[in-house]
Parts: structure tokens; C-alpha cells; sequence
């Protein structure tokens, strides 16, 4: 994260502040919500002010924001949502006859994708508090209420390649960087739906005079926006799994050629998964620099406690235990390509909003934090954090 250490630009000042970092990865999302339910029982005082979220992240980070209930109420209402979502409260497969229609038009739209999110806005605007125009209202409440300092949500710009984060709260300026940029603005459904919307799969989103998509596309730095937000500390909720070397050797061992959604699966960590590891390493880096320097010397740069909390089971392979039937062009397309016996379907687990599969994640997120409890209590007091604090959780 090349500016993941600085100040001097995030407009915070005083008391900084502890910092809430969501990712992406789909329904794999469910497993965040886990381990926040568990953070919320066990440290029902917490102060978590600045929430930033990308992709399926974004959906919990808005919830969180949204909800005016104190810490523990909001984690616990955010784990009931999950726990009755559905498919069909996610997505519509498209009809071949829908999507070669729209195709043979020419003319590009939003119906030229393989699923259909319009039940996902439905169900999210049942249930986060908006008005006639999509606005998030609840987020505007709690930052009057000071239960919330700032809220930003991450999405990709298609014409320009940049990765545009949404920030209302904050008393930060609108910040530019190479390929990406920040600007405050009054949240609404849309930015949600937006930051969602991974290319080909789900329809874009329209915002002000631009077309935008999944955040994490061109994300390489999904710390950053916490760090301009003025944070301090960074609570990040990873949802990829992170293999010891004798499973990376077996996994290395298949005499098969690599098929096109083993591909995808691929494609699917680099974008989404595989960028916030890089982040925190380099900021894990500028840290033991930093804490090697006066603070005197230091200028606006400062060190950023970070805890990294992550899967103790692989849940691309957790995925492999339940059925994915979708239907439509998508469903079509999965039947006519040999798929079943790849490695771990990290792709399929993204889409896999199935009731049972969501349940073992929430349970699993619960669990793997209970685990952490000492780690994560050190957290909320201020105690300073070093390298060690990104976890890998193992059953």
C-alpha cells in the first residue's frame, strides 16, 4: 500500500480511529458476518467508527453503517439477514433467449449479462433504512448521532479503469492517485449495487455521468481507503484461505489440464482475494521501517496497527459439498463444460448463496474469531500490534 502509512492527507485529526476493512469474495461474504457476530457478543462496547467495504463487503460495511442499534444489535441483525438469505434474494439467471436477444440487438445494456441482481436491490432496500431515492438515511443519522465517522464504499470505473471510492463522513478532501480516486459524496443504494457488480455476471450500475462495477477489479490497494479516512487501526475480515505448503504440493499434483473454471478461479483470488494480502504485507513493511525511526523524524507518517483475521478452512473446497443450480444461459453453460472435478471451485463458492453452505460459513467465521478472542481484545484497547498480527486461523 504505497501511501498506507501516511497522515497527512486523510483530513482526520485528534483521537484517530479504528478502522473496519471488508472485501470481497460473493456469498463467501457470510463468513465476515461471522466473525462479526462474534466481535459483537464478546465485545459489545467496541468502537469501530470507520467502516470501508468492496464487492459483497460493501453490502456488510452498509449494514453496519446503516444500522442505528448499538454495536451488538447491529452485528446480530447483519448475521439474521444472512441467515435467511436465499438465492433467489440474490440473483435471476437470464434466459438464453433474454441474453441472445439483447446480443443480437447490438446496442449494449444491462440485460447482456448472465444474472439478473434486481432481487438483491429489493431485498437490501427492505432492509436498509432509505428513502424514495435510495439514499442510505441510516448512515446520515449515525453520523449525526457520532455512533459513525465515515463509510466508504469502492467501485470501478469502466471507461476510465479507475478505482473510485465513495466516502460520506469524514472531514477528508477528495484524494487522486494513479488509477485511483476518492470523493465524498451522500451514499445511496446504487454505490452498493455498483461496487457488486462483477463484469459480465452482473449488470453495471450507473452513477453521476459513468457506468461502474466490482471494486475490486482494479483495487490494488483496498487498505488505502481506511488509512484516508484518518484510521489508525485496521480490523480486516479476509475470506481467503491461506494454505500450508504440503497442501499447496498436493493441490500441485494433478495430471489434468487446467479447465476454464479452474481458470476463473484463478482470475476470481487475483482480483478479489489475492490484492489485500499484498496490501497488508507491504503495510506490515512500512511498519517495521517506521517503528525503526524517531518519532520525531517521522513527519506525517505513523505507524497502523493492523489485524488480519482468516479462514481456518479452505471455503472454495467447503463449496465442493453442495450443489450449485442456477439455471438460464449461466446454468446452460455450466452443464455443457466438464467443471465437477476441479480443484476447489473458489469461483463457485463466490455464487454459492445457498442456505446451507452460508450457515457453515457464518458458523465457521463465529468460531475462528472465538478462537482469537485474546488477539482481537488486544485490538480494541489500543494495545500496539506487530507483524504477527495478521492470522491465519487453523482447526
Amino acid at each position: 500500500m504505497s501511501d498506507g502509512s501516511t497522515n497527512s492527507e486523510s483530513g482526520a485529526s485528534g483521537d484517530l480511529s479504528a478502522a473496519l476493512v471488508l472485501g470481497g469474495g460473493g456469498a463467501r461474504a457470510a463468513y465476515q458476518t461471522g466473525v462479526l457476530e462474534y466481535v459483537g457478543e464478546a465485545f459489545p462496547r467496541a468502537s469501530v467508527p470507520l467502516m470501508t467495504g468492496v464487492s459483497a463487503g460493501s453490502i456488510n460495511a452498509a449494514h453496519l453503517a446503516a444500522d442505528p442499534g448499538p454495536w451488538a444489535h447491529r452485528t446480530a441483525r447483519l448475521t439474521s439477514y444472512w441467515e435467511e438469505l436465499t438465492m433467489d434474494d440474490v440473483f435471476t439467471p437470464r434466459s438464453l433467449w433474454t441474453l441472445g436477444r439483447s446480443l443480437v440487438r447490438g446496442t449494449p445494456g444491462p440485460k447482456q449479462t448472465l444474472l439478473d441482481t434486481a432481487p438483491l436491490r429489493t431485498y437490501l432496500d427492505q432492509r436498509l433504512p432509505t428513502n424514495a431515492n435510495g439514499e442510505l438515511t441510516g448512515v446520515a443519522e449515525n453520523l449525526d448521532a457520532d455512533r459513525l465517522e465515515g463509510l466508504a464504499i469502492s467501485t470501478s470505473n469502466y471507461a476510465t479503469l479507475q478505482t473510485v471510492t465513495w466516502v460520506q463522513g469524514c472531514e477528508m478532501k477528495d484524494w487522486e492517485r494513479p488509477n485511483r480516486i476518492g470523493r465524498r459524496t451522500r451514499l445511496h443504494l446504487d454505490h452498493v449495487m455498483a461496487s457488486t457488480a462483477l463484469p459480465m455476471v452482473f449488470p453495471a450500475v450507473r452513477l453521476e455521468e459513468a457506468w461502474y462495477g466490482d471494486g475490486g477489479l482494479r483495487m490494488l490497494d483496498p487498505l488505502a481507503p481506511a488509512v484516508h479516512l484518518g484510521a489508525d487501526r485496521l480490523f480486516v475480515v479476509s475470506t481467503r484461505y491461506e494454505r500450508t505448503q504440503a497442501e499447496a504440493n498436493r493441490a500441485a499434483r494433478t495430471p489434468a489440464y487446467p479447465s476454464l473454471f479452474q481458470m476463473m478461479g484463478i482470475l476470481a483470488n487475483v482480483l478479489f482475494l489475492d490484492v489485500l494480502e499484498h496490501d497488508a504485507a507491504v503495510l506490515r513493511r512500512i511498519n517495521r521501517l517506521l517503528r525503526r525511526i524517531d518519532t520525531d523524524q517521522r513527519g506525517p507518517l505513523r505507524p497502523i496497527d493492523l489485524l488480519v483475521l482468516r479462514p481456518s478452512r479452505d471455503l472454495g473446497a467447503l463449496a465442493g459439498d453442495y450443489d450449485l443450480d442456477i439455471g438460464g444461459a449461466m446454468g446452460g453453460l455450466l452443464n455443457l463444460v466438464e467443471w465437477r472435478t476441479d480443484p476447489p471451485p473458489d469461483w463457485w463458492s463466490m455464487l454459492l448463496f445457498e442456505h446451507g453452505f452460508i450457515h457453515r460459513l457464518l458458523e465457521l467465521g463465529y468460531n475462528d474469531a472465538k478462537q482469537q478472542h485474546d488477539r482481537i481484545e488486544a485490538f480494541f484497547a489500543r494495545e500496539p500490534m506487530d507483524q504477527s498480527s495478521s492470522v491465519s486461523l487453523r482447526s
